[in-house]
């Protein structure tokens, strides 16, 4: 069912689309524009939430992401949906941006991932976040003004190469980062995790 094109689609169908789309991207928004608790109401109970910095449910994701008090913002540029029944699979394509100074100078941060949600309809017809991770993809670390600065490449290669750049800011401001999530370096694991995502949205 993932990643085949959706059939013809009825007015309910698409009006959980729509709903799914929304309470996506308002999640990402309330986390770039330090709404917690607004952030909080996307996440079911029982969510689980794995990235590179954190390992947890949602309200703990909401707590850290509130601690971390980093503006980090997220630019998305495309969505896709798959719907069986009360369970859905979201694929965001997406940017997450951060701004920095390392050794004295001001840097860009551009991670590209793809950010994929699991969600599912309660009783009320309404769409939670049962699950959040992220498949890395590439990124870049570059000087906001033209100028020079020394890096060494032997600082980042103890890093993944799909989020190395990621990896290293993350470091430097203090978090440890997990190196064995999804990414498009490790193409069988990236499949055989869109396999278990398969899986579980069209288990009855």
């Amino acid at each position: 069912m993932l990643f085949t094109r959706n059939q013809f689609h009825s007015t309910d169908d698409l009006m959980d689309k729509a709903n799914i789309e929304e309470v996506i991207q308002f999640e990402r928004f309330c986390r770039d524009h330090s709404l917690w608790d607004a952030m909080t109401t996307c996440f079911a109970k029982d969510s689980y939430i794995n990235i590179s910095w954190f390992k947890g449910n949602g309200e703990q994701f909401v707590q850290a992401s509130k601690e971390m008090n980093r503006y980090a913002p997220h630019k998305i540029h495309s969505t896709h949906i798959w719907i069986n029944g009360t369970k859905a699979v979201a694929l965001m394509e997406a940017s997450i941006q951060m701004r920095t100074t390392i050794k004295d100078t001001l840097m860009d941060l551009n991670s590209d991932a793809q950010l994929a949600y699991c969600l599912e309809k309660n009783s009320n017809d309404k769409w939670f976040i049962t699950r959040l991770e992220c498949i890395y993809e590439k990124d870049s670390l570059v000087p906001v003004t033209p100028s020079q600065i020394d890096i060494p490449d032997s600082e980042f290669q103890q890093y993944r190469s799909s989020y190395a750049c990621l990896s290293y800011i993350l470091n430097s401001i203090g978090y440890s980062v997990n190196h064995d999530l999804q990414g498009i370096d490790r193409p069988d694991e990236v499949n055989a995790y869109y396999n278990e995502l398969n899986d579980w949205l069209t288990a009855q």
